[in-house]
């Protein structure tokens, strides 16, 4: 299986030169390229997401067809090709917004179709035990694609008048290596108790459909202010594309060690986990963008490189393993109605995001000195927003999970070399006396309401 995982890895690693393309200050450009304002920009944003409703047609082409390996191929060339095509109109010079988002849609529905199935495809490939470590070194290696594309797609665009066209073209050749790589790793059978399972049994499984909503209120959380970071650094702050390619270099080499630490901890901690820590370091990140201004964007750009290196490291490494474990079959409907709901979320955040943006948009004030942008505000709600999430991902049912608080305690007397097991006790022994306040609490209210209706009753 070695070999498997490293063409797994490999394949990854190409695929990037296309993802890149729809997230990210390459997209943000591109976006601004083709005349799009803030509520077309929130709304283009929210396409990838909001088109894994598609997902839930990949589980009939698997149980048509029943090669996963051929299917994802098929759908990934179909996806990246297309929103490649933008070339042609750039070069003839038409930049209507509808051009790009009509791309942008096509896109993302073979993408969806392909991630559904790739899903599929994975959970009967890779062994429970092992999708924590698998899964985090591949994302290791992601991460260090990610820092030499984003660099070069940046350099290009700084430096090239045709720099757009110049990374549409080279994302071309990275799909077309994705593909030869995609053809080393092995298709494994469809299992038989995987395929065909009713959407009416996946409604009616209590503990999914809990992990379902939180993916849809995650999803309309996140989408909500995704599309105006990398915004309002270049329209309002006027940072180049280089600088924030630094930064993001920065971001992906402290993400490839964190992957390789929280590959092995998810394993054992449990993904769940994993991806309360992550939402709510995301959380505290999109608070801090409030005071992104002129005078401390260089500070916090630092800052938010680390930070949210590690908390969305957390997040995308537990998020695309819980669907796996929550799900009781590998059938692609599971991961087809997550999606579906996903896309529900994103398509209500993106329109909430967007016009809330459009409409902080002209907000300036200056403080002595400290400048605050209309979208400054939109970050802190965002913030508020991506924390509340946390309380449905608790609802949800896993094998193994360990409390947020516990993890933190833990994680912070490995980080102090003390010894793990007196930091426990110490939790537990708060977890034990508060639930002893509570109880005398409660004990002396029952005694003081007999006192009060014995009294009245003497009366």
């Amino acid at each position: 299986m070695k070999k498997a995982y490293l063409f797994l890895t490999l394949e990854g690693v190409f695929s990037l030169f296309y993802a890149l393309l729809i997230q990210g200050p390459v997209f943000t450009g591109l976006a601004m390229l083709f005349n799009l304002d803030e509520f077309l920009l929130s709304v283009a944003a929210a396409i990838p997401p909001m088109m894994q409703f598609f997902q839930l047609f990949a589980s009939f082409f698997v149980q048509k067809y029943r090669k996963r390996r051929f299917l994802v191929n098929v759908f990934n060339a179909f996806s990246r090709f297309s929103f490649a095509f933008l070339i042609v109109f750039l070069l003839l010079g038409k930049t209507e917004p509808l051009i790009f988002i009509v791309a942008l849609v096509i896109s993302q529905i073979f993408a969806a179709l392909s991630s559904s199935t790739w899903n599929s495809w994975m959970r009967d490939l890779v062994p429970p035990e092992e999708r924590g470590r698998v899964f985090g070194n591949r994302n290791m290696f992601l991460s260090i694609g990610n820092a030499l594309i984003i660099y070069l797609y940046s350099s290009i665009v700084d430096h090239f008048s045709s720099g757009f066209v110049l990374v549409l073209l080279i994302s071309t050749v990275g799909t077309v290596l994705s593909i030869l790589a995609m053809n080393k790793i092995p298709d494994v059978p469809v299992k038989e108790t995987g395929t065909g399972i009713p959407l009416k049994v996946v409604f009616k499984d209590e503990n999914f459909m809990k992990f379902v909503f939180f993916t849809f209120y995650w999803n309309m959380a996140v989408t909500f202010s995704s599309a105006f970071y990398h915004y309002h650094l270049l329209k309002n702050l006027g940072v180049d594309y280089t600088y924030i390619a630094y930064m993001m270099i920065v971001n992906n080499f402290v993400a490839m060690l964190v992957y390789r630490i929280l590959g092995k901890v998810s394993d054992r901690v449990g993904h769940k986990t994993i991806a309360e820590f992550g939402i709510i370091l995301a959380s505290f990140v999109s608070g801090m963008w409030f005071f992104m201004n002129t005078n401390t964007y260089r500070t916090l750009m630092v800052a938010d490189a680390f930070l949210s290196s590690i908390a969305w490291s957390a997040i995308n490494l537990s998020l695309a393993i819980l669907p796996m474990e929550v799900a009781f079959e590998s059938d692609p409907v599971f991961f087809g109605l997550n999606a579906s709901f996903a896309s529900a979320g994103s398509l209500i955040g993106s329109f909430a995001g967007g016009i809330t943006a459009k409409f902080l948009s002209d907000i300036y004030v200056n403080l002595h000195g400290f400048e605050i942008f209309g979208l400054q505000l939109l970050f802190l709600m965002a913030g508020i927003f991506r924390f509340s999430a946390v309380f449905f991902l608790r609802k949800v049912k896993v094998k193994k999970y360990i409390p947020f608080r516990a993890f933190m305690l833990s994680t912070l007397s490995v980080t102090l070399r003390r010894p793990v097991y007196r930091i426990l006790d110490v939790y537990l022994l708060l977890k034990r006396g508060n639930e002893r306040v509570r109880r005398l609490v409660r004990r002396s209210k029952r005694r003081k309401s007999n006192t009060d209706e014995q009294g009245g009753e003497q009366g």
